[in-house]
């Protein structure tokens, strides 16, 4: 078992580094970076509002736009044969499955197949992003598709997943009036509202006493 963490921690650093030993991987990786912090700072501002089945839509599209890249790089590392890149076997098949499922992704979202809550989580730019990457790397690099890298990609996924969180809570906590401040504004809020209705009542009860005071010395006056 202990084995098995290394390995999986091993290929989890070698897709980190793989950008920067692939120049070419390097440009196609740096949009979906850049994609997904973005996403994840509007969806942290705008808490309120959801994915939309047409992102989700756009996200799945990314898979397709990946799997045209590839048979690009393909055909330019065959020096343009096409007969060289038909017998690239793995190559081919990677290629071909990322466009089924592409194609399939698309069409799921199109007919809103699954549930809303299901689909914008699946769909959404982190799960699409961090899964285009992996293929990338298993092409651009030549890392083995097995399961020390799905379990590795698994990794990926929860360590971008969380660091996406604490962005956005960052974002959330520096939106506030007072900055960034771990207290709670509602709270503070609330005790406010609190402390004013109290002091209210005491004033009601100070003008009440004072007019049973008058009237109590209207009486005795009498």
């Amino acid at each position: 078992m202990a084995d098995i963490l290394t390995d999986i921690i091993n290929r989890l650093i070698v897709l980190v580094q793989s950008p920067l030993l692939d120049q070419q991987m390097l440009w196609t990786a740096a949009p979906l970076v850049v994609a997904t912090l973005f996403m994840t700072l509007y969806f942290g501002k705008y808490k309120q509002e959801e994915l939309g089945w047409n992102t989700a839509f756009g996200n799945t599209m990314v898979f397709l736009f990946i799997s045209i890249n590839i048979i690009y790089y393909m055909l330019s590392s065959s020096n343009g044969s096409w007969s060289d890149l038909m017998a690239n076997n793995l190559f081919l098949t990677t290629t071909m499955a990322l466009f089924g499922g592409a194609i399939t992704l698309m069409a799921i979202t199109y007919y809103h197949l699954l549930p809303k809550k299901v689909a914008f989580f699946l769909f959404s730019a982190p799960p699409v992003n961090v899964s285009v990457y992996v293929i990338m790397t298993i092409v651009y690099t030549g890392v083995p598709a097995d399961i020390i890298t799905f379990g590795a990609a698994i990794l990926l996924f929860g360590l971008i997943f969380v660091l996406l969180r604490v962005i956005q809570m960052l974002e959330h906590m520096a939106s506030q009036p007072e900055g960034l401040s771990l207290w709670d504004e509602t709270q503070e809020s609330k005790e406010g509202n609190l402390m004013k209705k109290l002091k209210d009542k005491n004033m009601k009860l100070s003008e009440t006493k004072q007019k049973e005071e008058k009237q109590l010395g209207s009486i005795k006056s009498i």
